[in-house]
């Protein structure tokens, strides 16, 4: 009796104290209620503005489903989707549990699959433009929530499920416009998760902090003619000379980068060009053409310091040309990562406590997360349950391993709960 005693008690100690590891196959990811939808969610091409409003549909059922309340509002025309479950102790401040619907365009032809087709292949990952970024997120909160409701689990704070529409092209009709009106502040928002960056060890990444995000259009003006002609000042000349000067700050960037520690994204800044356009035919030389530069600040530059390096690099292209900001950010505060933040310590203790090692970085891009810093200076940390995986954030093949998926419905069933049941004093 003893002997069968000793063992029922080491059972139940490994199944209480150690993370529950599961052997999936292809046909429990075809069967899973989950993974399907977030196969309907992915197969929504929410990179077109008009099909914004299907992801406004999806998420309604998605809460009538669970059990959530459900509001959408449009402070600037596009609709932010709001699903809250009422604490026990409502005048707390919650939690806000966020992400964002839309996705950027895809290179369909670079594809190994339709990018909104949600294919499983044979090695069990599932492909699809917002994979990483960040629908799976949304479903993994959605059903984390679930399974705490259906277990009855209490939780002292309410959650708030937000939805943004637009946090690829700068939040300007989303979070930006969201967060002036009272029904934001009615929300009591104390601390907030977001999306998270993809970590190819064993190591997951907590974002504390974003990089600020400087989004620059070069209009450039230049002498045109026949295509035949050989004429001086042509704006490709002048393009030529942007390009070379922006590709010499990049190198000095790259410097600074390969002498950085691995995960030191805040020590660098980056600097691509996104789009150029221009030309009107063959057999003329162009006038006009545009250049799209997409910078992020390293958190020790002075943003005043980059605008006026682009105003000399302005200078240089002729008295005609002109430059203007698509996006910039000009502060980015960080959320405490140490012993003065309950709600961090509270996610590295749950993270720890299921074997993870987490650490915190600064992210490499820009969330929705840098306004509720910015603005209101509320905690917020990009997390995304996503390691031993390559990034593929805005890439062709986004992926994620449909076992990853799963496991990240039980992390964040864990995180909710200790993060929504902090005590007052938090």
């Amino acid at each position: 009796m003893l002997g069968f005693v000793y063992h029922l008690y080491v059972l139940v100690s490994v199944v209480l104290c150690n993370p529950i590891h599961y052997n999936y196959t292809l046909k429990d990811f075809n069967n899973n209620p989950a993974v399907k939808k977030l196969q309907e969610y992915i197969t929504i091409d929410s990179s077109r503005v008009e099909n914004i409003e299907l992801v406004v549909d999806f998420w309604k059922r998605q809460a009538a489903d669970v059990g959530l309340s459900f509001a959408v509002y449009r402070p600037a025309v596009l609709p932010v989707c709001v699903l809250t479950l009422i604490g026990r102790q409502p005048d707390l401040p919650s939690i806000m549990l966020n992400h964002h619907g839309d996705v950027v365009p895809a290179y369909h032809s670079m594809w190994k699959y339709p990018p909104y087709s949600a294919h499983i292949d044979e090695n069990g990952d599932l492909y699809g433009r917002g994979a990483q970024d960040t629908k799976s997120v949304g479903i993994q909160y959605i059903e984390a929530v679930r399974r705490l409701i259906k277990n009855n689990v209490t939780l002292e704070r309410t959650l708030h499920l937000t939805v943004m529409p637009d946090e690829e092209y700068g939040g300007s009709k989303g979070i930006k416009a969201f967060i002036l009106t009272d029904v934001f502040k009615s929300l009591n928002i104390g601390f907030a998760l977001d999306e998270g960056f993809t970590s190819e060890d064993d190591v997951m990444l907590a974002s504390y902090q974003d990089k600020r995000p400087v989004q620059v259009r070069f209009n450039i003006i230049g002498q045109g003619g026949h295509g035949s002609s050989l004429v001086n000042g042509s704006a490709i000349e002048k393009v030529q000379y942007l390009l070379n000067t922006a590709l010499e700050f990049r190198k000095e960037q790259l410097k600074i980068r390969d002498a950085a520690t691995k995960l030191d994204y805040g020590s660098y800044t980056t600097i691509n060009v996104n789009m150029i356009e221009g030309g009107i035919a063959p057999n003329v030389i162009p006038k006009n053409i545009s250049v799209v530069m997409d910078i992020r600040l390293a958190t020790s530059v002075n943003a005043a310091d980059v605008q006026a390096m682009l105003v000399s690099w302005l200078s240089n292209l002729g008295d005609d040309s002109t430059m203007e900001f698509i996006r910039l950010d000009e502060r980015s505060p960080a959320t405490a990562v140490d012993s003065t933040n309950p709600f961090w310590i509270a996610m590295k203790d749950t993270l720890n406590n299921r074997g993870i090692t987490v650490t915190p970085v600064v992210l490499p891009a820009t969330s929705d997360m840098l306004v509720l810093r910015e603005k209101f200076s509320i905690p917020a940390i990009g997390f995304a349950p996503r390691n031993n995986m390559k990034n593929k954030i805005h890439d062709a093949n986004e992926y994620i391993p449909v076992s990853n998926f799963l496991k990240g419905i039980d992390i964040y069933y864990d995180l909710i709960q200790k993060l929504a049941n902090l005590s007052q004093n938090s």
